[in-house]
């Protein structure tokens, strides 16, 4: 079964005919978890999540904090959930991407980015986790955020049309301000799939964390309803809105 991204799942908030939404809900969030736990258990028995992730990541899939150290003592850890090749997730970077930044990067939120890659499976290609690899491998080279935000500059306008290796190792990593020697090493974290194990780790972890689909958004571990989500998609520069209605701050 595929599972949704945010463009469905706010689809399902407006107003239609049948069963009550909660109880639909509720039977495809079951069916979910059981079909990507099931999954998971297919390549990973054991369900240990000990793949050696990037610098400034968290162990066991649990992202990457883009501009570590910057956090304020008690600030607000807000956690971003995204695959590359969503294009909902475009539009939430598009519309409060550098909002998002901007907070993180003058430490008034901890901001932890998890790139999921179960869009590849939807697609039929692999774009989700090699963007994913390659996204982990600039974050090595210090270049995380400015990565993250080319990749999702250049997205194809045609969901499916994925990345290409050019793209990864050249025109995003150009865009990053990846250059000399610092792109060698970042070619070859690329072509080795150096973090695909960490790219797998962040897709179960975000799976138990309760994540279905992307783009999600929690702030101090709690999911923000879609309706909020839908805010930051569709109108630009109401994350410092959204993040004081949940934390009431």
């Amino acid at each position: 079964m595929a599972r949704p991204d945010a463009s469905a799942k706010l689809a399902a908030t407006k107003p239609k005919e049948g069963p009550p939404k909660a109880l639909i809900a509720a039977v495809i969030a079951v069916v979910l978890v059981i079909v990507a736990g099931g999954a998971f258990l297919l390549t990973n028995p054991f369900g240990k999540l000990d793949a050696k992730g990037p610098k400034a990541s968290v162990a066991e899939g649990n992202g990457v904090v883009m501009y570590p150290g910057k956090a304020k003592s008690g600030v607000p850890t807000v956690d971003v959930y995204e695959d590359f090749q969503c294009p909902v997730c475009g539009q939430l970077e598009k519309n409060n991407g550098k909002s998002i930044q901007q907070l993180a990067a003058a430490g008034d939120i901890k901001l932890v980015v998890h790139m999921m890659s179960f869009l590849d499976d939807n697609l039929s290609n692999d774009s989700s986790k090699r963007a994913a690899n390659a996204g982990f491998c600039a974050a090595d080279a210090g270049k995380f955020p400015e990565y993250h935000n080319a990749v999702f500059a250049g997205q194809p306008t045609q969901e499916g049309q994925g990345y290409t290796d050019d793209q990864l190792k050249k025109t995003f990593a150009t865009g990053a301000g990846i250059t000399g020697a610092a792109a060698t090493t970042f070619t070859k974290c690329v072509d080795d799939g150096t973090y695909d194990d960490y790219v797998k780790d962040t897709e179960k972890r975000s799976n138990d964390d309760g994540i279905n689909g992307t783009p999600a958004v929690k702030v101090d571990g709690k999911k923000l309803a879609d309706d909020q989500v839908g805010q930051l998609i569709q109108q630009p520069n109401t994350f410092p809105a959204v993040l004081k209605a949940a934390t009431g701050k």
